[in-house]
């Protein structure tokens, strides 16, 4: 054998998406906009449970969801911490 791929959890574990009431698609996918956003307001998502990585189930994609998200995390934060006028 040159190679073996080992695939751990093939349908998504929707427990947290389901309590948050996040919007699923019709594979149980975290629906996500292109900040890595959810449905619902303050939460965002990344990996193999969101619609952002075309399918396409890698470490790498993740990791770049991630930093979307983290990148787009700090700004609502910060938005969120301006001082009101």
């Amino acid at each position: 054998v040159d190679g073996l791929f080992i695939e751990v959890g093939f349908e998504p574990n929707t427990v947290l998406a389901d309590k948050l009431k996040l919007k699923l698609d019709e594979k149980y996918h975290i629906v996500v906009n292109s900040a890595q956003a959810a449905s619902e307001e303050g939460v965002w998502a990344a990996g193999d449970i969101t619609t952002n990585s075309n399918n396409f189930k890698q470490v790498i994609t993740a990791c770049s969801e991630g930093a979307v998200a983290a990148e787009n995390i700090f700004k609502y934060l910060q938005a969120k911490n301006q001082p009101k006028k």
